[in-house]
């Protein structure tokens, strides 16, 4: 997809990145209540919180994808490191770059900044999302455990 403008999200962005959002929880068979979602948005838009969110946005089809992310420290160098924790394209225009353009986008951020590292999980069974990923990343051999609390 040509005519992407990638861009940190804004307030009036709310509507779409919530439709976005509830496909991406949906996509993932996941339950996170509204009341966390408004807390994820307003997160997203407070400068004294370092999350952020990013999208993609086409002249005549308006956002079609959403990136979450979240900076932090990290004890093993003083730069700092990027988790991208959210990454989601409309089903409608999946496969046409945005998710790449997204990626790309925080790549030189990340340099022109000096983070350290950007790295993120998704579902063993994601192909679409891993066939991207494995064009523009790494994949390592880590192994996640969870604490639920």
């Amino acid at each position: 997809m040509i005519d992407l403008i990638i861009r940190p999200v804004d307030a009036s962005d709310r509507d779409r990145w919530w439709k976005l959002w509830q496909g991406y929880i949906e996509f993932y068979q996941a339950t996170v209540t509204d009341e966390v979602s408004e807390v994820t948005w307003k997160r997203l838009l407070d400068d004294d919180v370092p999350a952020f969110g990013r999208v993609a946005e086409h002249p005549e089809h308006g956002v079609i994808a959403i990136m979450n992310y979240v900076l932090h420290l990290n004890l093993w160098t003083p730069k700092p490191v990027c988790y991208m924790e959210d990454l989601f394209t409309d089903l409608t225009a999946r496969g046409q770059g945005a998710g790449r353009a997204l990626i790309e986008s925080l790549k030189e951020t990340a340099k022109a900044e000096n983070w350290h590292r950007i790295y993120w999980m998704t579902a063993q069974t994601n192909a679409t999302a891993r066939a991207l990923y494995s064009q523009v990343a790494t994949e390592t051999n880590w192994v996640r455990y969870d604490i639920n609390l």
